[in-house]
């Protein structure tokens, strides 16, 4: 996603935070659109189907200490399923209370749908 704004009052901090995780991700490929090369594209209509958890009740310092741990783990290249793993468990599980086996199932969706999708992407090419 790019080019986002945000209306006055709206921390971005919050709003970018709240996107990674496993529910948020599996939305992401059921709403957004498949095209060559295994790009998934997410337009404005689109992206206003994924849910993403409302954070107003996390602190903003915990935030953004967890931004900055997720912010590292991509700068570094590293597997996304780590910064989801942090923010499945901190923030979904113990601020938003949802279980465990939710974000498991998410993940899971994600992941298959993900597979699915770069799979056409290889049949495709060849």
């Amino acid at each position: 996603m790019h080019r986002l704004r945000f209306r006055d009052g709206v921390e971005p901090e919050r709003v970018i935070l709240s996107y990674y995780n496993s529910i948020s991700f599996a939305f992401t490929e059921i709403c957004g659109r498949s095209y060559g090369g295994g790009v998934l594209e997410v337009l404005p209509v689109e992206a206003g189907k994924i849910i993403v958890p409302i954070l107003d009740n996390v602190p903003i310092g915990y935030v953004r200490e967890i931004l900055e741990k997720i912010d590292c783990i991509i700068r570094n290249g590293d597997d996304i399923e780590t910064a989801l793993d942090i923010v499945d468990t901190e923030i979904l599980i113990k601020y938003a209370g949802i279980e465990s086996d939710v974000c498991t199932a998410a993940r899971n969706i994600w992941k298959k749908l993900q597979q699915r999708r770069l799979r056409r992407r290889l049949r495709s090419s060849s």
